[in-house]
């Protein structure tokens, strides 16, 4: 994808003026049309991103990642990317599978590509604005109404601007250890180049870990290392815990600042750490929980 035609597809999504019947989906606008292209999306960030494009009646499978909006739950889920199967990809006869790049194109998604159905890999970043140029290579794809890729691109940078307002109020950049927790036998720390890391630093904190990239085991050594103010973690990885008197049980957990200091933070997974449509959103809301607020 040639990188002047990205920059040339987001200066239209800046450009265009908002021409199409939309209906309301909560607080989301989306588009009222007929039914299109029959989409698989296997990426979480990709579906809301289709779905502000106004394709959700379109969309026939979705991936394990795929929560929101809540409609989503009404369509064929084919299960996490690392566990898909052929038979199931074509079952609902798609026309087109988007992906994302990074997740690399797995055995099931090239058979379904070897049996006619068209495969598309989008780049992503850990970008406030990544949405907007996923939004760009789909409509290079797709027929997308330049009026919702409009309002796209102004919702995050609207969003955006609110965030730069929370981190004007920041006095310091508190250290936040992020723990990836499914039930007290896995968990691991997000150390650099890392969603959590990205979004840590993006609300104003700093990643707790600086010695090792990606996601490791979290050991006591490494808790007493990390010394962070918060521990942050998505709100299913606690519940696996029992809740913050789980999570005490972990060793070494009881003596980190943050935990002493009741300074625990959960959030949605997806919300958080999917840099979606809804991501300088989310840095918002927890650089104000950074915040005490």
């Amino acid at each position: 994808m040639k990188k002047s035609v990205i920059n040339g597809l987001i200066g239209i999504v800046i450009m265009a003026s908002v021409f199409s019947c939309r209906e309301q989906i909560g607080d989301r606008p989306v588009e009222t049309k007929p039914s299109g292209p029959r989409i698989i999306s296997l990426s979480g960030m990709l579906t809301e991103v289709l779905y502000d494009l106004g394709y959700g009646p379109d969309i026939v499978g979705v991936d394990a990642t795929s929560t929101f909006p809540g409609s989503v739950t009404d369509i064929p889920n084919l299960g996490h990317i690392s566990r898909l199967n052929a038979e199931g990809i074509l079952s609902v006869k798609p026309d087109i599978i988007f992906l994302e790049s990074a997740q690399g194109l797995p055995d099931p998604v090239k058979q379904a590509k070897n049996a006619g159905v068209k495969v598309i890999s989008i780049p992503a970043t850990h970008y406030l604005n990544n949405a907007v140029t996923a939004a760009a290579v789909i409509a290079q794809e797709l027929q997308t109404d330049p009026g919702l890729l409009k309002n796209l691109a102004l919702t995050v940078s609207n969003d955006s601007l609110r965030l730069n307002q929370a981190l004007m109020g920041m006095a310091f950049s508190p250290k936040v250890l992020f723990i990836y927790a499914r039930g007290a036998g896995r968990l691991m720390a997000a150390g650099k180049n890392t969603p959590a890391a990205a979004i840590i630093e993006k609300a104003g904190g700093q990643n707790a870990i600086h010695s090792f990239e990606d996601y490791r085991a979290l050991t006591p050594e490494s808790l007493v290392e990390a010394a962070p103010d918060i521990i942050l973690m998505f709100e299913t990885g606690l519940a696996s815990l029992d809740g913050e008197e789980g999570l005490r049980q972990i060793p070494g957990i009881a003596q980190t600042p943050a935990f002493k200091n009741g300074k625990i933070i959960a959030m949605d997974g997806q919300y958080l750490t999917a840099f979606g449509p809804r991501a300088a959103k989310a840095a918002t809301e927890l650089a104000l929980k950074l915040r005490g607020e």
